[in-house]
């Protein structure tokens, strides 16, 4: 057990960032409580788990920021038992061993990361020569590809012309055009593919992490972005059932800017990109000479505006409508859905956790994350952490026509407003949100994510919100760091919208090792937990999977 009087508000959390130890074989898992029968299936987890190495020389190398992390990728299998419960499994394995080699070797991380602090004597040549000049190894585990994890769709097909999904395999992507593809059972890095392997006309090297699924076929959706004159956006869906890829709409023109957009939404009708204010300066070509992709956004801009791009994804009328909002930020979008109106059009209500600023992204760092670091406590300081803390936020987009070839708005002078209809204050969020998947392009009441309350460092709980009411329900316990709810729908509870568990990886900061959650989703309370004399690293995304 270690001392924690070093680390923020006697929260320790420095275990789940530097995560160096693998488990490549399944091992069983300590039951404490117990997991029902309804969770069975498998749950894998990505994100970053280390962020430091030691060099060839002695020299130690450390990344700058959270979003660069080393990434590492979790297994587990709940396998259902006589008794009426489940017993877990646990596999993780590191995926880029071949850049890490790299790293210790030359003290260089070459090539456009996300926020990777770089040598401030090295001039403005040197840096741009950097990226076409850097050459990586060609192996799949060279390729830092691990912020969001699914089995593999019709998009991450690449070598292949079928659709639907191959449970052999797993699919990571990062918000670029890239995509990992890593066996399903020993997690082994396989394979890297990218989007213009589905199509030809999607060249950019930009896209989105979190690709849209159609709860019903399965077709995959998300967007190229292309830089240049004008930021270039190709919405486009991958067939589930022939892996055909189409582009839905081209978006473009002298007020469409190039933008870090991390999630968008999915309607039953529509796709809508909501390109907010986290603009590329020099239209995009400064990622070349700041080699990173924050000291490539521009300042925020508080008079700037969102916009909004509604796209028809059924009857090929690509773009129905644009609209536009105040600035703001967001990382991740919670769900959409339309309402019909008497007069034949629909309005879109559309859900999404918004920041006032870009902070957050600074606050990302891991000097400000780890709890024992430097500057960890900078932002334990309410006034400068209020900024960093996200919204709820809903917006409505009214009068879209789904069934006339109307003209929408061709510029933003032109456009209508979305308006912001609710907004819940901070300690209503939930970031990582979460809900019950059948709800999904559904009205729905209940959502779940990871709450900021500024006990710690980083994380402090897990926050069930309840649009109808607006209350809030917490599970929180004291040196405990949770990592993104992923809901379970319980068969017996269909009935219940929040009928079923929510699964977390969580971080017992005190003891330096980790533990898989199992809450009740209706009450927020302890069902079990699968224990494990390791830390795992404090990630980002994850998927169940029956």
């Amino acid at each position: 057990m270690s001392s924690t009087s070093r680390h923020v508000n006697d929260w320790p959390n420095d275990a789940g960032f530097q995560v160096d130890v693998e488990q490549r074989k399944p091992v069983a898992l300590k039951i404490v409580g117990s997991f029902p029968a309804g969770v069975a299936g498998t749950l894998i987890r990505t994100g970053p788990a280390s962020y430091r190495t030691a060099r060839d020389s002695g020299k130690e190398f450390r990344l700058s920021h959270w979003f660069d992390g080393w990434s590492h990728v979790y297994r587990f299998q709940l396998l259902p038992q006589a008794n009426g419960t489940c017993r877990v499994l646990y596999n993780s394995r590191r995926q880029v061993d071949e850049q890490l080699a790299r790293v210790k070797q030359t003290g260089r991380l070459d090539g456009i990361t996300f926020g990777q602090k770089r040598d401030p004597c090295e001039g403005f040549f040197a840096k741009v020569k950097s990226v076409f000049t850097a050459r990586n190894s060609g192996l799949p585990g060279d390729m830092n590809i691990g912020v969001t994890i699914h089995p593999a769709g019709p998009d991450s097909a690449g070598e292949s012309s079928g659709g639907g999904s191959d449970k052999k395999y797993l699919t990571t992507r990062t918000d670029s055009a890239q995509l990992k593809r890593i066996d399903a059972a020993t997690l082994e890095p396989m394979g890297v593919t990218d989007q213009s392997k589905l199509h030809p006309e999607l060249n950019g090297p930009m896209s989105c992490a979190h690709a849209q699924f159609d709860p019903k076929t399965g077709d995959c959706y998300n967007y190229n972005l292309a830089f240049g004159r004008f930021a270039t956006y190709k919405l486009f869906r991958t067939s589930a059932s022939s892996g055909k890829t189409e582009i839905l709409a081209t978006i473009t023109g002298v007020d469409v800017s190039p933008a870090y957009v991390h999630s968008f939404f999915l309607t039953e009708n529509c796709v809508v990109l909501c390109v907010w204010t986290a603009h590329y300066a020099a239209g995009g070509l400064a990622t070349l000479w700041q080699r990173n992709l924050l000291d490539a956004i521009s300042p925020f801009d508080a008079n700037a505006q969102t916009h909004w791009f509604v796209v028809d994804r059924k009857s090929g009328k690509g773009l129905l409508q644009r609209f536009t909002s105040h600035a703001m930020f967001c990382f991740h979008t919670i769900n959409a859905y339309e309402r019909k109106q008497p007069d034949g059009t629909v309005d879109i209500l559309a859900d999404l956790n918004e920041y006032p600023s870009l902070d957050i992204l600074h606050r990302l760092y891991y000097d400000n994350l780890v709890s024992d670091s430097p500057g960890a406590r900078a932002y334990s300081d309410k006034g400068r952490a209020a900024s960093t803390k996200p919204r709820f936020a809903r917006y409505k987009l009214s009068g879209i026509s789904l069934q006339d070839a109307a003209a929408p708005a061709t510029t933003a002078a032109d456009a209508p407003k979305a308006l912001r209809i609710l907004h819940l204050p901070a300690s209503s969020a939930g970031e990582l949100p979460t809900i019950n998947p059948l709800n999904s392009t559904k009205a729905y009441r209940y959502t779940y994510g990871l709450c900021d309350r500024g006990q710690s460092s980083f994380l402090d709980g897990l926050v069930k919100i309840d649009l109808q009411t607006r209350q809030t329900v917490y599970w929180t316990k004291a040196k405990h760091t949770p990592g993104e709810a992923i809901f379970v729908v319980d068969p017996a509870r269909k009935g219940k919208e929040d009928g079923g568990w929510l699964l977390s990886c969580v971080l017992d900061g005190a003891k330096g090792t980790s533990y898989l959650l199992c809450l009740d989703a209706e009450t927020m309370r302890e069902i079990g937990r699968a224990e494990s004399d390791v830390a795992w690293g404090i990630g980002f995304h994850g998927q169940h999977a029956k």
